[in-house]
């Protein structure tokens, strides 16, 4: 995230610290034996955050990092990257 403007950094930095202490309370749910779909509705709930964290790190990209590269006639390395990561994603 080379180019991000700070509040967005910020943004992720914060979301990722919830998500993290979020992990920490499924930990704990695990080690407590709780009831097997609560601990399953706290994980998917981090994966959806997790996937915000990814849109925002994304449209951020986009709007810096792509438009910059494609500016500097580096459009063909740009795309590749953008087709892995979505080629990443599927898997």
């Amino acid at each position: 995230m080379t180019a991000v403007r700070s509040e967005i950094r910020q943004d992720v930095v914060s979301r990722l610290r919830s998500v993290a202490g979020h992990l920490k309370a499924v930990e704990r749910m695990v080690e407590e034996d709780k009831y097997c779909v609560d601990v399953m509705k706290q994980t998917m709930a981090i994966e959806k955050a997790l996937e915000r964290i990814d849109a925002l790190i994304l449209e951020e990209h986009l709007a810096t990092c792509v438009a910059d590269s494609f500016r500097q006639g580096r459009s063909d390395k740009t795309v590749k990257e953008l087709a892995e990561i979505f080629s990443t994603a599927r898997k």
